[in-house]
């Protein structure tokens, strides 16, 4: 009876551990990597009341079974379900990892090595990666002056070391697209433009500028010129004379009309000349007065401002109202007087108004300048022109000549000289030639001296050099170099070294790339060391280049393919091989370390410490420091947390279980005990 009651005590401690098992499971339901505890259960000691016996032949008795009564239970083993992955927490930080497999992160609090499965991790302010919660070290390995991970010891590993990735000059560069040989372009002085970036030692940008031109074959030969000589003697003294037709206005009851012709042939012949005798001082002073004529004209202008009073001069010459159609005219008011501006020159000195045997030729002032000075004369009737004193004094010979060929685009042209001996007549900015536009107004300008007639004409020749365009052949030059400011690089350097031009060639038959430079060549090398020391050479890839048809227009470009500025470090990554990567700004990164991880023959064995740790034992056995991925023992995960492995739905029917243990293992006590109470109520 003893024995019941203490095998159900014993049933009541075992169950009660179990559901303190179940509380710790339940109560971390939401820890980080927790891992689950299950609780096995195995029976105590036995008391053998009889032993087994075998069987006996001789007096033909067969064997018993022992007889034993059991003493209770005891709890077996609590083991941890290491082995079983929690589920996937997504947090977006890149520092929280969760590993897959059976393998553990390894950090140290600088005396002893923990083991954990919590990824959950941050950086502290010394840069160190750490767990968020203890701060303890996460360990790993370094790397070498390469860049190399070098898995020996392990150690921490700190994130914000490399704070900047240097700069690097570019030396490698690439052209590409088509050239197109009916490009408009490639015609230019400096042919199709192509632009490369790059980078110098530091970090500089700079621009490099080439220009693509075609090959041309030069052939010599000769032109054919056809030239026609004239002799002029040019008057010492020319004239600019007003030749302005005037038109006479005035007005009645406000009413603004012209007078014509038709009104009084005569009169108006007479007005006419009395005007142009006003404007050539010629008039008296008297007759002005009695005319009632005032105002000015300037000599070559279009102006009215002159008026003269038609009334006075009909009450004051032979005429009277009359001898007019419209007898309004004797009482209108003053009449205005309009010049229409027009002028000529002639070479002799003339009086107003015009007589018609004067000979008066067009000519514009810009083509009078090359020849001859002007001075306005003092009546303002007329100018007064002499030849240039450098033209020479006294009777001046000019030889105009003419010369006419056919271009090198098979046009015709035709040049203009004009000679005072072998001088050849100059002027205009920075006494450019005479333009062939003026060749017309010269040539009469020059007749009204004494022209002679044409004294020779004669053909010449003249050597010409004929270019045609190389098939499949181009030039590529540096034409300049700028910084990032804009400003001109001084590259006479390599100008002068001849380093500047590429030939480039292209097959005939279907435009494909054959070389640059030499035979066998894709690239050309600009030697920009020559510059300076913060430049290194660039070698510049043509392959990617073709010559066909797009359209007549080419699409050439350049960029560079290496070079950076310094960059500012942007961010860390953490690779599912556990490598440890710094970003930086100019789009550059640079390993910081790997992140190690351990195994253990008996991960069960391991011995919880608090705090999502655990410790070696004798159980676990030794901890195997390895690379994650290359071990084959699974991958980390940036960016997400290990969940606990607890299944609640299972922990609940455990519990339920346990409840149920319990209270029969109560049962067994209760029992005994009135089982006790029968046997002592005996004695009464």
């Amino acid at each position: 009876m003893m024995r019941a009651l203490y095998s159900g005590v014993s049933g009541l401690r075992t169950h009660q551990t179990r559901m303190d098992v179940i509380g710790n499971n339940i109560a971390n339901v939401n820890t980080t990597a927790f891992k689950a505890k299950q609780m096995n259960f195995s029976d105590m000691l036995y008391q053998t009341t009889q032993a087994a016996t075998g069987a006996n032949s001789a007096n033909g008795t067969g064997g018993t079974n022992p007889r034993q009564i059991g003493l209770g239970v005891k709890a077996a083993a609590i083991n941890t379900t290491i082995t079983q992955e929690g589920a996937n927490q997504s947090t977006g930080n890149p520092f929280d990892l969760k590993l897959t497999g059976e393998a553990f992160f390894v950090v140290s609090d600088g005396t002893s090595t923990f083991y954990t499965r919590d990824g959950s991790f941050d950086v502290d302010d010394a840069g160190n990666l750490c767990m968020a919660s203890t701060g303890y070290i996460v360990q790993g390995w370094g790397v070498d002056e390469n860049g190399d991970i070098v898995q020996g010891s392990v150690g921490g590993i700190n994130v914000t070391a490399q704070d900047t990735f240097g700069a690097a000059a570019t030396t490698l560069g690439r052209i590409t697209g088509i050239i197109d040989s009916n490009d408009g372009e490639l015609e230019n002085k400096t042919g199709k433009q192509v632009t490369v970036d790059l980078y110098d030692k530091a970090g500089y940008a700079y621009n490099m500028k080439f220009g693509i031109l075609p090959t041309k074959n030069v052939t010599n030969g000769t032109r054919d010129i056809t030239n026609r000589e004239k002799e002029y003697g040019l008057s010492d003294t020319i004239y600019k004379v007003d030749t302005s037709k005037l038109t006479f206005k005035y007005t009645v009851n406000g009413e603004t009309r012209i007078l014509s012709d038709s009104a009084s042939p005569e009169l108006m012949e007479d007005l006419k000349a009395t005007i142009w005798k006003y404007v050539a001082g010629d008039l008296s002073s008297g007759s002005a007065s009695a005319y009632q004529i005032s105002g000015t004209h300037e000599l070559g202008k279009k102006d009215s401002a002159i008026t003269i009073s038609l009334g006075a001069f009909i009450e004051n010459t032979k005429y009277n109202s009359t001898t007019l159609t419209d007898s309004a005219l004797k009482h209108a008011g003053p009449i205005t007087v309009e010049f229409s501006g027009d002028i000529g020159y002639t070479k002799t000195k003339p009086t107003y108004p015009l007589s018609d045997n004067v000979v008066v030729s067009k000519i514009s002032q810009e083509a009078v300048n090359y020849i001859y000075d002007t001075a306005t004369a003092t009546n303002g009737a007329f100018s007064s022109c002499t030849v240039k004193p450098s033209l020479g004094t006294g009777t001046v010979s000019v030889t105009s000549l003419q010369q006419t060929y056919v271009d090198d685009n098979g046009s015709s042209q035709t040049d203009y000289t004009f000679k005072v001996g072998t001088t050849e007549i100059e002027g205009g900015a920075n006494n450019a030639p005479i333009p062939s536009s003026l060749y017309n107004d010269i040539n009469r300008l020059l007749a009204l001296g004494n022209e002679s007639k044409i004294t020779n004409t004669y053909t010449t020749q003249e050597a010409k050099e004929t270019e045609t365009i190389e098939k499949g052949s181009f030039k590529i030059t540096l034409l300049g170099m700028t910084d990032a400011t804009g400003a001109s690089v001084d590259i006479s350097s390599l100008v002068n070294s001849g380093t500047t031009s590429w030939d480039v060639f292209y097959n005939t038959s279907n435009g494909e790339f054959k070389y640059v430079g030499q035979e066998g060549n894709k690239s050309f090398s600009v030697n920009l060391s020559m510059l300076g020391d913060n430049f290194d050479n660039i070698d510049i890839d043509m392959s990617g280049t073709t010559n066909g048809n797009n359209g007549n227009k080419s699409s050439v470009t350049g960029k560079k393919l290496d070079g950076r500025k310094i960059g500012t470090r942007s961010g860390v990554s953490i690779g599912t091989d556990g490598i440890v990567t710094a970003l930086y700004s100019n789009g550059m990164s640079r390993k910081l370390g790997q992140i190690c991880v351990a195994t253990f023959p008996n991960a069960m064995g391991l011995e919880n410490s608090g705090d999502n740790l655990y410790q070696v034992t004798a159980g676990s056995g030794d901890a195997s420091i390895v690379d994650i991925k290359a071990s084959g023992t699974g991958v980390m995960t940036s960016g997400v947390l290990e969940m606990s492995n607890v299944d609640l739905s299972q922990q609940f029917t455990d519990m339920i279980t346990t409840q149920r243990g319990f209270q029969a293992n109560s049962r067994i006590i209760t029992t005994s005990d009135t089982l006790l109470e029968e046997l002592v109520n005996l004695k009464r």
